[in-house]
């Protein structure tokens, strides 16, 4: 059977191609292809090389196999739209940085055009990923070639070590693609046929901030507070969206803002912060480099020292902080109020985040409760929970503050760079249910 891209590409869709290398991770590739499948206008293409195929039967990828032409490589790297190496094993690595195409993964990858989306996920032993050699691979892969990095975390090991070099858990490899190409569930996408949930304005658009009264009245929840809860914990934070008929309105006045005011950080800034003068549009963090220092921290509006203070801490000046409800909410229930704290300070910085989880909470992000019994699933290694803790205590004290324990239950998060909407500014997300007397 010949693979030919002009005839497998399909309009409109998003076209991800998938590399499984020997990892014993790779026995969550049907996991990942599985769950983007559940995603509309997905379409999913599979390579595994043998090394790969220890971990994966043969019957559980064959139906995304395609084989037997002599310029396949080619093909495969014009018809996606996006490369997963997931898992990337430290061989795979070394051959990638060195330049080998001796089979059909690195061929693709060698092929691949510079502009072509690529994600590698490293997946290895800590003493392996320790190594001076994976160092210089990894600074190759992302400084020469442009890839971007994510991971690995820390966490037990199949080998049975405890540390750095398990491959970022599969459903934050989905919920990346999700959150970059902004996808919508199978299911949420037939929603947006005309039904009497959606308000008028999807034909004739308002494109205003919404009131309550118009969120409450026009805008259905699409999230319980246990759900709420279960989805910061999970880390699946791209999940959390606001109803696609808002959504389509809160893009509509997002141009309207750019063309007012140059950006929504100059709007945010000026209008709604008013900390002005002026920002001039900013950077959003290096595609290709997931990594310290400063290129993904969350970038305060001012470069550098401001009252002494390098990033975000409980005891914050008000002059540096701001609290503001969303304008633009995600799909909750009226009684939990969405706020955005906004901060001129980072609050993810390497002065407070400890340097054996940097990486994980660049990709992941932070989060945490308060007023209730909610209990976090936690990483199941308890000195990795006790790092994340540490990292989030600046947060968690400063949440508990201003959202008393007793008067309310609180779910608060801080996105991780990937999936920040406003990446010139510091900012967390804070979920406030009142507790009834």
């Amino acid at each position: 059977m010949v693979f030919l891209a002009s005839e497998e590409r399909q309009e409109n869709h998003l076209h991800v191609l998938l590399v499984a290398t020997g990892s014993v991770a790779s026995i969550k590739v049907p996991l990942i292809v599985e769950k983007l499948l559940t995603y509309d206008k997905v379409l999913v293409e599979v390579i595994a090389t043998k090394a790969a195929l220890n971990f994966v039967s043969k019957t559980s990828v064959e139906a995304w196999d395609k084989i037997g032409d002599p310029i396949l490589h080619i093909e495969l790297r014009r018809w996606a739209d996006v490369i997963l190496v997931a898992p990337c094993s430290a061989n795979t690595l070394a051959k990638i940085a060195s330049g080998l195409c001796d089979n059909l993964a690195t061929s693709v990858l060698r092929a691949l055009a510079p502009t072509t989306p690529t994600f590698v996920f490293p997946a290895m032993n800590t003493h392996m990923y320790e190594h001076p050699l994976t160092t210089r691979h990894l600074s190759v892969i992302q400084d020469t070639i442009g890839y971007t990095v994510v991971g690995p975390i820390g966490k037990a090991l199949a080998c049975g070590d405890i540390g750095m070099g398990a491959m970022t858990e599969w459903t934050d490899i989905v919920q990346l693609v999700v959150a970059r190409w902004s996808l919508l569930p199978k299911s949420m996408a037939l929603q947006e046929a005309p039904a009497k949930s959606i308000p008028k304005y999807t034909e004739d658009l308002e494109t205003g901030i919404p009131t309550l009264e118009d969120l409450a009245q026009n805008y259905p929840p699409m999230f319980t507070w246990d759900q709420v809860k279960d989805q910061v914990d999970s880390g699946d934070l791209a999940a959390l969206k606001r109803h696609p008929a808002l959504q389509k309105r809160y893009d509509a006045w997002i141009l309207q803002v750019k063309e007012a005011h140059g950006s929504v950080v100059n709007f945010l800034i000026n209008v709604r912060l008013g900390w002005g003068p002026q920002a001039p549009n900013p950077q959003p963090p290096s595609s290709n480099l997931l990594k310290p220092p400063g290129d993904v921290l969350v970038r305060p509006i001012t470069p550098g020292t401001i009252m002494n203070k390098e990033w975000f801490t409980a005891d914050i000046q008000d002059s540096l902080v701001k609290i503001l409800p969303n304008d633009w909410p995600y799909s909750v229930p009226p009684e939990i109020r969405h706020y955005v704290v906004w901060s001129r300070l980072p609050i993810t910085h390497p002065g407070i985040v400890p340097a054996q989880i940097w990486d994980q909470i660049v990709q992941d992000g932070l989060w945490g409760f308060s007023g209730s019994a909610y209990k976090p699933k936690g990483s199941g290694v308890e000195s990795i929970d006790e790092l994340v803790r540490q990292a989030g205590s600046e947060v968690r004290k400063y949440v508990e503050a201003k959202w008393p324990a007793e008067d309310y239950e609180v779910a608060w998060f801080v996105n991780p760079p990937r999936l920040q909407s406003i990446p010139g500014l510091a900012h967390l997300h804070v979920f406030a249910r009142k507790k009834k007397v």
